[in-house]
């Protein structure tokens, strides 16, 4: 049969140190410079630079989703209410006409 090879074992990095990593190539930090001094492969930085950059889109998203949804729910709420008080505001007008004509 086959020779087994050693297996390799990827080196695992912690999400601080890639959001760090990120921030230095956003800050104009040359990825080839990093690379060097972290011994990380250059298309594994643009990667976590690409990540945090959608982690960051999504954040942006889900809060603009969810102030969507707040203004929405705030909207019926008040527009529940303006139809309570035109309603309350009938049943007094039809009181006021009731007791001024019986005078």
């Amino acid at each position: 049969m086959g020779v087994q090879k050693g297996s390799k074992t990827r080196k695992s990095y912690d999400a601080d140190f890639k959001q760090e990593v990120a921030r230095m190539l956003a800050s104009g930090r040359s990825a080839k410079e990093i690379s060097e001094t972290f011994g990380i492969a250059e298309n594994l930085l643009y990667r976590w630079k690409r990540m945090a950059t959608m982690k960051t889109k999504t954040k942006n998203v889900e809060s603009e989703g969810s102030k969507a949804a707040k203004l929405a729910a705030e909207n019926a709420r008040l527009r529940a209410e303006v139809e309570r008080l035109k309603t309350d505001r009938e049943i007094l007008k039809k009181a006021l006409g009731l007791f001024s004509t019986s005078d």
